[in-house]
């Protein structure tokens, strides 16, 4: 006979936010199929646009909360498909700049015009979505210093 558990607060509110990550990951792997990208290859092309010319795959490590050695992968990946240039820095040579090439730009505008998450976000109102930004911004910074990190190393959003 199975044993029953009897659920936690915390974890069974962890399982509900997890749940709902997987599922926006899910929605956004699913609209980026037909453009051969994944959600984590997008995120990347929106950082790089957003963050400009100091871009380094340290940098992008530490926003996605990814190791550098996994974003490094991606981004051998990305530089193959032509989304991306990797150089190395003239002053200090042993720093990469990531760049968009023209062909990730164009990938990028079209990643942004699908519409699933805007879909699934759009069933909250105005004043939800301030509480759950309000919400997401504590757990974010109480879980930065649980793992001692800056908040200088997720500086946005």
């Amino acid at each position: 006979m199975a044993q029953q558990i009897k659920a936690d607060k915390d974890y069974t509110l962890l399982t509900s936010l997890l749940q709902v990550a997987d599922i926006f990951v899910k929605v956004r792997e699913r609209e980026l199929l037909t453009q051969n990208l994944s959600a984590t290859s997008a995120a990347i092309l929106f950082l790089v646009e957003a963050m400009g010319k100091d871009v380094t795959p340290a940098k992008i490590s530490r926003m996605l909360l990814r190791e550098p050695h996994s974003v490094s992968g991606i981004l051998m990946r990305m530089e193959k498909q032509g989304l991306i240039k990797r150089a190395k820095n003239m002053e200090r040579k042993n720093l990469i700049r990531v760049t968009l090439t023209t062909k990730g730009e164009n990938a990028l505008k079209q990643a942004m015009k699908k519409e699933g998450v805007k879909h699934v976000l759009s069933k909250l109102t105005e004043e939800q979505r301030r509480q759950l930004k309000q919400s997401l911004t504590t757990l974010k910074e109480a879980g930065m210093k649980e793992l001692n990190l800056s908040p200088k190393a997720l500086p946005w959003p």
